[in-house]
């Protein structure tokens, strides 16, 4: 509400910074099932020997260039942002502005997975041949704090596309914002990474991994903050970098293959939603309103190569934290960003403390956390194993059921 009072006899009004209005979240249909968390664990016993990710190896990379609302465009592999922190104290301002929720469907709303389907093809040809299930960071860490019980109401749409089941962020619009961001989780990385030269101009670097659990073949794409300089890394037998080698196959078969994609997107959704009980999850089908034409939906994705595949052990995490969290012996700043780390495989956590807004190098700690996140893989079997049992019914509730098109989760 607009604050007022009194000068003599007039009322003064101070001004609002006007909102743009929530988009309403899309409708939901039939019913088609219900699920609760312990509704797994009976037939999780079975995946305990394969609730662990096993063979994660890099697919291919992109970068997301230029400034939102121009002509989509992407640069194969891309590369990530640099490690080049500030040698001395630098009090930085505060986060403000805009941040979008899902930055592929901000800026390619029209089909958000695309570039990633265009950067898997341009590395290997065979791959839509060999993959079970397509996921992203978002979608993969939703089901799995579903079967840890965490409520956390969430949407996706799962479609089918030849053998591989791709489940998809779906947030109530594609340029939904991230109310009331605060702190320094971008104005640290501005300040202490660097786009380099063949790659300036990016403002996301989006990765593709591809590892087997419980018993699929996945690719997860996932976003990197950056990459740590060699000298900086301790190789400890690490792979050095190499270039990125383009596939033979012709832009007239990626065409087919995202035609067919095209073509998959258009067709019914699914659209699940969870209710007050926290450990339920209710899957209802829909159809795609006619109506949710974008400006963007006209504009091709403009591909570029340029970049270069940096491997994934240089690659690092980052967050910020205020220095009075750093004593809590009960809860380190790393131990929430684990199950995130294990969905990505990032070896590598930089975690800058401040003091309001002060950061200081020696407050900046560079982590190896591959140790951590095994720890925290192996103490969070059962709940792995419940995550198999989702994912793989979710693969076979398409393929038994032969629904058409794609479906959400919320």
């Amino acid at each position: 509400m607009a604050s007022k009072w009194s000068k003599g006899s007039h009322l003064w009004y101070a001004k609002r910074v006007a909102e743009p209005p929530e988009a309403p979240p899309p409708p939901l249909g039939d019913l088609i099932r219900t699920w609760r968390v312990e509704d797994l664990d009976d037939e999780a016993r079975t995946y305990q020997d394969q609730a662990q990710i096993r063979n994660p190896r890099t697919v291919n990379s992109f970068n997301w260039v230029g400034k939102r609302g121009g002509d989509p465009t992407i640069l194969i592999p891309g590369k990530p942002p640099q490690w080049t922190p500030q040698a001395h104290p630098s009090r930085l301002k505060e986060d403000s502005g805009r941040s979008f929720r899902d930055k592929n469907a901000a800026r390619y709303p029209k089909h958000p997975t695309e570039p990633a389907v265009v950067a898997a093809l341009a590395a290997d040809p065979t791959i839509p041949a060999e993959i079970d299930m397509f996921a992203c960071g978002s979608t993969f860490g939703n089901l799995l704090r579903f079967v840890q019980g965490q409520d956390r109401p969430f949407r996706m749409l799962v479609y089918k596309l030849h053998t591989t089941v791709f489940l998809v962020r779906r947030e109530n619009s594609p340029t939904e914002l991230i109310p009331d961001v605060r702190g320094y989780g971008h104005a640290f990385p501005e300040a202490n990474t660097t786009w380099e030269a063949d790659v300036r101009g990016s403002v996301s670097h989006q990765r593709l991994v591809r590892y087997e659990f419980g018993g699929l073949d996945l690719v997860v794409r996932f976003e990197a903050d950056g990459y740590l300089k060699p000298e900086v890394h301790k190789t400890d037998g690490r792979s050095p970098k190499h270039e990125f080698k383009p596939s033979t196959t012709s832009s007239s078969q990626h065409q087919s293959i995202l035609n067919d994609l095209t073509s998959s997107l258009s067709s019914t959704t699914i659209t699940p939603f969870l209710p007050n009980n926290n450990t339920s999850s209710i899957i209802s089908t829909s159809t795609p309103s006619t109506n949710s034409k974008t400006p963007t939906d006209k504009i091709p994705l403009t591909i570029t190569r340029a970049g270069e595949l940096i491997p994934s052990t240089y690659l690092f995490d980052l967050k910020t934290r205020s220095i009075r969290t750093r004593q809590n012996v009960k809860s380190h700043p790393l131990t929430d960003q684990l199950p995130r780390l294990w969905v990505s495989q990032i070896p590598n956590f930089i975690l800058a403390f401040h003091a309001s807004g002060l950061f200081e190098p020696k407050d900046t700690e560079i982590r190896d956390v591959r140790e951590d996140v095994a720890r925290w893989e192996k103490e969070n079997a059962k709940e792995l194993a419940r995550l198999a049992v989702l994912l793989r019914w979710v693969r076979r509730e398409e393929e038994e059921k032969a629904l058409p098109g794609r479906g959400c989760w919320r």
